[in-house]
């Protein structure tokens, strides 16, 4: 990401505010648009999903707001000295077409080899770092930036108003997968810190509510909610091999889950298992649950969307607040999306919540093998 470069920017609509010209078009630098952030101050921003099936799982983020013009976070630098230069194979000091230009991409970030339509640009194979290519300003430089590391964190059951967990700061605390390449589809593994359960004092109750609390000096930001409990799956419709579902590509619905509670959303993520040591993400989306009857809910996936072969499906039910939080076009600092309220009583960003997930694996068969 890079801030200084040049972008088009519509100003039709915010003219109207800022007393531009409507309709116009100019060319301009998010750097230009300080006089308009009317003094920015970042907010605190917390993220506390407990998985209430493995809490060890559970990392509770807190993070500051930013602005996408602080120079200080976007500063066109590599500030963590993971950017390769091009590779001067033959030794004579200058990039030559043949040689590989790793991040040397130049200001666009995109290479002009074997690309007509894109031409050698700025900072393309100098051997240097530049605004623009890529780990210059890049996601896990920047999210290192923004946490705080020096709050107090706890889990209370709020009915009889007792500890359930304790939580301590890790620098790198999890991580998630982004595709630094669209033509390759070449990943990079970014880590970030959060806090991590240390101590677990009783299993979690879905029938209870539970409480944040998270605490610096005077400071105190609570977030209540309740957990709901994952779904059920419905085999006896199915051929079970183990802990298989067996299905064919005519299934219209496989698998199908159940929830005795009133779930706003669930949320589905399926993986191909290719063998054991090769698991890919398919897809990652949320499904609508259908009220039969009586409060009973069910869910399902399309197995008419998937190849045969076979498939680790996972539904996670979140609580209420949280499922709200994720599928509600409301912005998050309106009072019935985000939970946390300070020691003033004020609306903090972000939710406090949980998220139970449930696995199942799902092998989809030929029509013709399962009539033989």
């Amino acid at each position: 990401m890079n801030t200084m470069k040049k972008i088009e920017i519509r100003l039709s609509l915010i003219g109207l505010i800022l007393g531009l010209a409507a309709g116009c078009d100019k060319e301009m630098l998010l750097t230009d648009f300080t006089d308009y952030e009317f003094d920015y101050q970042p907010e605190i921003c917390i993220e506390a999903i407990l998985n209430p099936e493995c809490p060890e799982q559970t990392v509770v983020r807190i993070d500051y707001s930013m602005s996408v013009t602080d120079t200080t976070i976007f500063n066109n630098r590599d500030d963590d000295n993971d950017w390769t230069g091009f590779e001067d194979l033959n030794g004579n000091g200058e990039w030559d077409e043949n040689e590989p230009l790793n991040d040397d991409l130049g200001e666009d970030g995109m290479s002009s080899v074997d690309n007509d339509f894109i031409d050698r640009d700025d900072g393309e194979g100098d051997g240097l770092p530049t605004p623009g290519e890529p780990h210059i300003d890049e996601i896990d430089e920047i999210v290192s930036q923004l946490h705080d590391s020096t709050f107090t964190v706890e889990l209370y059951k709020t009915s009889a108003n007792t500890k359930v967990a304790d939580f301590t700061w890790q620098s790198r605390a999890d991580s998630m997968e982004l595709i630094i390449n669209d033509d390759t589809e070449l990943k990079e593994v970014i880590r970030y810190g959060g806090y991590k359960l240390t101590t677990l004092y009783e299993p979690i109750d879905y029938d209870e509510k539970y409480e944040f609390r998270i605490t610096k000096g005077e400071k105190e930001i609570t977030g209540v909610f309740q957990p709901k409990a994952p779904v059920e799956y419905l085999t006896d419709f199915f051929i079970m091999d183990n802990d298989t579902l067996i299905a064919t590509e005519s299934d219209s619905l496989a698998p199908i889950w159940t929830t005795g509670a009133d779930p706003i959303v669930y949320w589905v993520k399926v993986e191909r298992i290719w063998s054991a040591d090769s698991i890919e993400i398919v897809t990652d989306h949320p499904s609508a649950p259908i009220n039969l009857q009586d409060g009973i809910y069910i869910g399902a996936e399309f197995t008419t969307m998937y190849f045969p072969g076979l498939y680790r499906m996972t539904v996670y039910v979140p609580s209420y607040n949280y499922g709200q939080y994720v599928y509600s076009s409301l912005p998050i600092t309106d009072s019935s999306i985000s939970n946390w309220r300070d020691e003033n009583g004020d609306v903090v960003l972000g939710c406090a919540g949980s998220m139970a997930p449930k696995s199942i694996y799902v092998r989809i068969d030929k029509e013709v093998e399962k009539l033989n």
